[in-house]
Parts: structure tokens; C-alpha cells; sequence
């Protein structure tokens, strides 16, 4: 079932990814889609149906998780839809009435990673004794048992993430500058590791300022990789950094590390603006950077309204203006002036 050797770290890495994996697999289709068929419903019914499509498979997130955390550890078919069922129900999304089953969200992606490491345990635990009475037992074994698991963490680390997101929410509201430059210089970093930004902002909630701080965070980190990299990589995978993910140069900045700091001096820069704009966003858009314009459409609809111009302007000045002459500017200086690194550090 597991080739490799099963280490702490190993275990810990395979339930990252996949919880991350699952995450943006089920959140894209909504981000990228969503606010536009919202927009246009009214007008042709064709974009509600795709809207109620998008809304579905996001209700799926847990599965998803379930299934692609098993797929890294690889998994075969029976064991990898146990966890997939185990993540569902410790979700906490499903909730029994007299009228029927309920089903509300996502549910806690906090705990869903908790549930889909306890049922993940349980398979490498009890998967190699089953034998021939896997398909019996497993599905016994792991989805109750790990479910149940999850249910009994779900009220405690429920209550801890709703505290986490209500606490980083009033320190905006105490500090919102302050705020702003750390939550938007750390996204910046987090947005070229392997650490989902988009996990991270949904599984704690972070609304207004601090989600549109985030987003700004994840605008320098492409906008910083795009201007560094157009020296030495080519141009298809420098425009993937700046509208796909900046992930891709993972590897340069392991390699060399100051690297960062122009794009965490920009993503501090787009941080205080954006409290001074007034940049809001959702728990989804505070993770995506340029991709599919997820963060200025959101940002558009927390404006004042009947201040449309005005408001493209802010989104022009906040979204490309700043950004772009920023990390133009950052990128020269810490380069030319500090010499922390050559442009060939950039090459992916």
C-alpha cells in the first residue's frame, strides 16, 4: 500500500499536500467562475445553471480531501474512498434534522485535516492485518471509526478556528496597518512555498481587510517572481508565475531565499494601501493572486457603490500601478543596491 518509509515528516507532508490539493482543487471553479455568473444570472439564466454547478462541487471540498491526501499516500481504490468518507463526516458539514440531513458548507477544513490524518493513521495501522477481508472491514474500520474520530475533535477545533479568524479579523480592526504589512508580507512568502495561501485563508475565515491584505500579499509574490524571472526564464513560464501561481519557482527560492525580500518589501507596501483603499475580500479570495481576477472583482464588490470610476481607478492603482512599480523598484534595489542576490538566481 506505502512503498516508501512512513517517518513523522513524511506523513505530515503527504497530509499537507493532499488537504492543499483538495482545497484548490475544489475551490478554483467557484473563484474563477462565480462572481462573474453571479453577475450575469439575471441576465442569461445559462450562467445560473453553471453557478449551481461550481456552488456543488465545492460542497465536495472534504471529499476531495479525503481523496487526495489517500492518493499520496497512495492508497488503493478501498482505503482511498474510506478516507475520502471519514473526511465527510468529520467535516462537520452534515447536520441531522427531523426534515432530513442538512448539508452546510464545506464545513471545518481545520478539522477535516485532523480527521483525514486519524483515518490516513488508521488505514497504514490496520490496512496491512486485514487482508482478503479488506473490502468488509475497511470501509467498518476506517470511515466510522475515523468519522467518528472527527466528530468528537469537530466542536474544540471548530471553536479554536472560529477564535482564530475572529481574532486576526479585531487585530485589523486595533492595528489595521500594522496589520495589514504582516499579513500581507507573510502571504507573499507563503504564496512561493508549498503551503496553500487558499487553505490557510479559508480554514481560519479571514473576511474584509484581512482577506484583502492576504490577496495583495499574493499579487506581490506573482508580480515579484514575473519581474525577477523575465531576466533569465522565458517568457510563457514568467507569465505563469504572474497569472497562474508563483509556486512554480518554489525550487529558485529555496535555492536562494533573499530572493523574498523585494517581493516582501512590495507585499508590505500593497498591505498598507490596502488598508488605506479600504481593500476587503472573502475567505476564498484572500489567497489567489491575479488568477481569474479573483481578488480585484472581490475587492470591486466590497467598494462603495455609485463610485464606479473611482473605484476602477483605486483597483488600477492597488492591482497593477503599485505592484508593477514596486517590484520593478524593490527587485533593482535590493539587487543593484544591497546585492542579495544576481538575476540568476531567479532562473526556475
Amino acid at each position: 500500500m506505502v512503498k516508501e518509509k512512513m517517518t513523522v515528516k513524511v506523513f505530515v507532508n503527504h497530509v499537507l499536500v493532499g488537504h492543499a490539493v483538495g482545497i484548490v482543487a475544489g475551490l478554483v471553479p467557484s473563484a474563477l467562475l462565480g462572481e462573474l455568473c453571479k453577475a450575469l444570472m439575471g441576465h442569461y439564466p445559462l450562467f445560473g445553471t453553471i453557478y449551481q454547478l461550481v456552488s456543488i462541487y465545492m460542497l465536495a471540498v472534504p471529499l476531495l480531501i479525503g481523496m487526495a491526501v489517500a492518493f499520496e499516500f497512495h492508497f488503493r481504490p478501498i482505503p482511498m474512498v474510506c478516507v475520502a468518507a471519514a473526511a465527510w463526516i468529520g467535516s462537520g458539514a452534515l447536520t441531522f434534522t427531523p426534515k432530513g440531513v442538512v448539508l452546510s458548507g464545506m464545513g471545518d477544513l481545520v478539522n477535516i485535516l485532523v480527521t483525514v490524518s486519524m483515518a490516513s493513521g488508521l488505514v497504514l495501522i490496520v490496512g496491512k492485518h486485514l487482508g482478503s477481508f479488506e473490502p468488509l472491514l475497511m470501509p467498518l474500520v476506517i470511515s466510522v471509526i475515523g468519522g467518528a474520530l472527527g466528530l468528537l475533535t469537530f466542536p474544540a477545533v471548530h471553536a479554536l478556528t472560529l477564535g482564530i479568524g475572529r481574532m486576526i479579523n479585531s487585530f485589523f480592526v486595533l492595528q489595521p496597518v500594522l496589520m495589514g504589512i504582516l499579513v500581507a508580507a507573510s502571504f507573499s512568502v507563503i504564496m512561493i512555498s508549498p503551503v496553500s495561501t487558499v487553505a490557510i485563508a479559508t480554514a481560519i475565515g479571514m473576511t474584509g481587510l484581512a482577506s484583502g491584505a492576504g490577496n495583495l500579499g499574493c499579487v506581490a509574490a506573482a508580480v515579484g517572481m514575473f519581474v525577477g524571472g523575465l531576466k533569465v526564464n522565458t517568457i510563457g513560464l514568467s507569465l505563469s508565475a504572474l497569472i497562474g501561481t508563483p509556486k512554480i519557482m518554489i525550487a529558485a527560492m529555496v535555492r536562494k531565499p533573499a530572493i523574498a525580500v523585494p517581493i516582501m518589501l512590495n507585499a508590505a507596501l500593497l498591505g498598507t494601501l490596502g488598508i488605506l483603499f479600504q481593500i476587503k475580500g472573502t475567505p476564498i479570495s484572500a489567497g489567489f493572486g491575479f488568477s481569474g481576477l479573483v481578488g480585484p472583482i472581490n475587492a470591486m464588490h466590497f467598494m462603495p457603490a455609485g463610485s464606479g470610476f473611482g473605484n476602477l481607478l483605486v483597483i488600477g492603482l492597488v492591482y497593477l500601478l503599485v505592484p508593477f512599480a514596486g517590484g520593478i523598484f524593490f527587485e533593482w534595489f535590493c539587487r543593484r543596491v544591497l546585492h542579495l542576490y544576481t538575476p540568476q538566481d531567479y532562473r526556475a
